[in-house]
């Protein structure tokens, strides 16, 4: 029986060793989808609803992976394999599908889509992000994926509300070098109503003069924006500590003050891989928002 240099096992021993830890893998995943299951009846029966994004909840998990990662298996296929388990669990109970913004790269939309819920949800091409919002606001639990551009075609996102589509996370959550699936992206859902949990607020901002001054100096991120003759559109996106007025008045004190301002969504902050897992991810600038880059 041939031994490993330095193991003190043979290699029919470390086999044996793998087989049992196969066995006792596939034993846990079918007791998650039992329990997934449990959970879905009880939900249902206390008046929820069986749905497959619970992104509050999928924050919490992903973030708790990362502070108990360790060893040399990536960080990214660990959290690949957590995303495919937990959708694949919760897709037993939800007729869910996805629909994909048709203005980026279908391929990169599709990569992003499997990483992150899996190959057993069916996945929609849309013509754009309007189309995707549309498609979201009249489903029952559908969810969109709009990929984010720093300048956007057209502003899609007036299209938001509580009364159909909102913002509810931002893709990548965990943010690591070289990583695949890393098209930043958007997810859409619908919500009884705003989420007040989320770390991130996203506003709908209107403005029809300049747009001067750097928004990031308050804090305030350009998710994307869009330029007409008549001013300018934006998703900004700011911590959801403030309130609406205080939102306002940071606008104000960058020297942007909107026409519009309303809420349309909120995501939990994006982890950065990279360094402490404690840290979120940072944006380093505000999609080039610069001042007198907007004009009426």
């Amino acid at each position: 029986m041939s031994q490993l240099p330095d193991s003190g096992l043979a290699l029919d021993d470390l086999r044996t060793r793998i087989d049992a830890i196969d066995a006792r893998i596939h034993a846990a995943l079918m007791e998650r989808a039992q329990a997934e299951s449990g959970f879905a009846a009880a939900s249902l029966s206390a008046g929820g609803t069986s749905a497959l994004f619970h992104p509050e909840r999928d924050a919490d998990m992903m973030r708790q992976m990362v502070e108990r990662h360790e060893g040399d298996l990536p960080l990214v296929t660990v959290e690949h394999l957590w995303r495919d388990i937990i959708c694949a669990c919760t897709s037993l109970q939800s007729d869910t599908a996805v629909h994909l913004d048709g203005g980026a790269e279908l391929i990169d939309m599709l990569d992003l889509a499997r990483f992150y819920f899996g190959f057993s949800v069916e996945l929609v091409p849309g013509s754009d992000a309007a189309d995707v919002v549309g498609a979201v606001a009249v489903s029952q639990g559908d969810l969109g994926l709009v990929a984010l551009t720093d300048r956007a075609e057209m502003p899609w996102w007036r299209e938001l509300s509580e009364a159909g589509a909102l913002v509810r996370a931002r893709l990548p959550f965990l943010v690591l070098d070289e990583r695949p699936a890393d098209l930043p992206a958007l997810v859409l859902a619908q919500a009884d109503s705003l989420v007040e949990t989320a770390d991130i607020a996203v506003y709908d901002a209107r403005w029809t003069d300049l747009l001067p001054g750097r928004l990031m100096d308050q804090g305030i991120e350009v998710l994307s924006f869009f330029r007409s003759a008549s001013g300018v559109d934006a998703l900004i996106a700011i911590s959801a500590d403030l309130p609406e007025e205080d939102v306002f008045k940071a606008c104000v004190a960058a020297g942007a003050e909107p026409e519009v301002l309303r809420r349309v969504g909120g995501y939990a902050a994006p982890i950065d891989g990279n360094g402490d897992p404690d840290e979120t991810f940072e944006p380093e600038d505000d999609a080039g928002l610069g001042e007198g880059d907007v004009r009426k």
